[in-house]
């Protein structure tokens, strides 16, 4: 059994904390990602690859497009219309009670959005954690963003039991201003706060009164991973690397516009000190008397094949993807004029069928598992500490079962314009059937007025036919 009071289990889990510290510097760049902020990656990276003149000159025209938090949230849709929860092993009246707890914490909870929020981080990083507590007189559940804690395993049978959850807080400041990190640390019996600096902060935990053993059994957190092999999948490195090489790759083709879209002039035996560099200029030049020389002026055309970086850009993402799971569509031709649209497009119309179920899978056995801890134990403890209103009690043997709505396949737009305009030629479907197959979100009121507005334009055809051929 691990002991956290003792000061060999303190030194162990604070050396495995500087182990991971690359693994939580990455996560933290990838949080920033999926917050928003570009911007600083792409520039440190522009400054690395092309050095401090080069970058002054390119900076400006950096493109920062957030390929990470499209693609997370185009894979993370599971939660975007409610599960269906029943509940198994209860019969009757006492099954009614049982779903009429389970609605009441979704509802308190805010559970389906918090799990969407759980479900990006997972899509993110491929392991989440989730924690579930009291504030005061409210229950919350929260997800731990990937670079506020650790994963760590004890055990000497299973490498992904995950034995130790630490999180990582906010530093304290020792006597000379230095940081000193602080954990919380967890078991399924006890509670710890360590510092960095090999010491157990038994101090902090009596101003919080925590003794060290928890309240009740089992660790306040949920733990998802996607790996089967360890207890926290690898680090996210090639999600990292792939994320701000396009940006870049977009980045270098404004770059070349910058020197391409104009002329470059050059001169031989010219005094150029006071020639004006302006768009709108006029140089007045005389041959020298004195030599047989005369001043020349000249054009260079710089010249880059943008459209190269462009399709390579796509390329890689494409098959970045579909590495991931995903099955990209067709595009098109990849120009400067589509890029970044190019790039969108991709990520919107992918198929992300099979990762979905796989998702789907997960969470179901996760949520099982989640509301069988919420409700038999951590429930009644609040409901006996007078921390909550008593919704009932749940039966001991029943759970809570989770179904995800499937997803239908994505089929191209094109290929349902192409299979609805047969269907009406062949007289098997109406137009306005058609249009709604087409448009799905589109009321009939939205549908009859497109086919009003299309009826308009051909009449408006025909009449200006009709005038040609009559002048003819």
């Amino acid at each position: 059994m691990i002991d956290l009071m003792q000061k060999e289990t303190m030194e162990m889990v604070v050396k495995y904390v500087e182990s991971e510290k690359s693994r939580l510097g990455l996560n933290s760049k990838l949080f920033d990602f999926l917050e928003g902020e570009v911007s600083p990656h792409l520039h440190e990276k522009m400054k690395a690859d092309l050095g401090e003149k080069s970058y002054e000159a390119a900076k400006d025209r950096a493109v920062p497009v957030n390929i990470f938090k499209k693609y997370v949230d185009k894979v993370s849709k599971i939660y975007q219309q409610e599960p269906r929860r029943e509940i198994e092993g209860s019969e009757g009246q006492a099954k009614e009670s049982d779903m009429g707890i389970v609605d009441k914490f979704v509802e308190l909870l805010n559970f389906n959005s918090k799990m969407n929020s759980n479900n990006e981080f997972w899509n993110g990083y491929q392991y989440s954690l989730l924690q579930s507590g009291m504030n005061k007189d409210t229950p919350f559940i929260r997800t731990i963003p990937n670079h506020q804690f650790l994963i760590m395993n004890a055990s000497l049978v299973d490498p992904t039991s995950d034995d130790i959850v630490i999180l990582i807080m906010t530093p304290e400041k020792d006597e000379a201003g230095t940081d000193v990190p602080i954990y919380w640390v967890y078991t399924d019996e006890q509670f710890a706060i360590y510092a960095g600096d090999y010491r157990i902060r038994t101090d902090i935990m009596q101003s919080l009164e925590q003794t060290g053993e928890l309240p009740y059994e089992g660790k306040p957190f949920s733990y998802l991973s996607a790996s089967e092999n360890l207890v926290m999948p690898k680090k996210q490195i090639d999600a990292f690397d792939m994320v701000l090489l396009i940006p870049l790759l977009l980045s270098d083709t404004t770059y070349i516009a910058k020197f391409t879209a104009f002329t470059q002039l050059y001169t031989i035996d010219v005094d150029a000190q006071d020639l004006s560099l302006s768009p709108n200029f006029r140089w007045d030049m005389k041959s020298d008397d004195e030599t047989d020389k005369k001043p020349e002026v000249g054009t260079i055309k710089p010249d880059g094949d943008i459209d190269k970086l462009v399709k390579l850009s796509m390329s890689l993402l494409e098959i970045w993807l579909n590495e991931k799971g995903i099955k990209t569509g067709s595009i098109g031709t990849a120009t400067t004029e589509n890029a970044i649209s190019g790039i969108a497009k991709m990520i919107d119309e992918a198929d992300t069928t099979d990762l979905r179920e796989k998702q789907a899978s997960m969470y179901a056995r996760f949520e099982t598992e989640f509301w069988d801890y919420l409700l038999k134990v951590q429930y009644p403890f609040w409901k006996e500490q007078g921390l909550i209103e008593d919704f009932g009690t749940f039966s001991p043997n029943a759970k809570v079962k989770v179904s995800f709505a499937p997803q239908t396949p994505m089929v191209d737009r094109a290929t349902i314009v192409e299979g609805q305009k047969k269907e009406v030629d062949a007289g098997f479907t109406t137009v306005k059937r058609a249009i709604k197959t087409v448009n799905p979100n589109m009321g009939d009121s939205a549908v009859e007025a497109l086919m009003d507005e299309i009826e308009g334009e051909k009449e408006v055809l025909s009449f200006g036919e009709k005038q040609d051929t009559d002048e003819t």
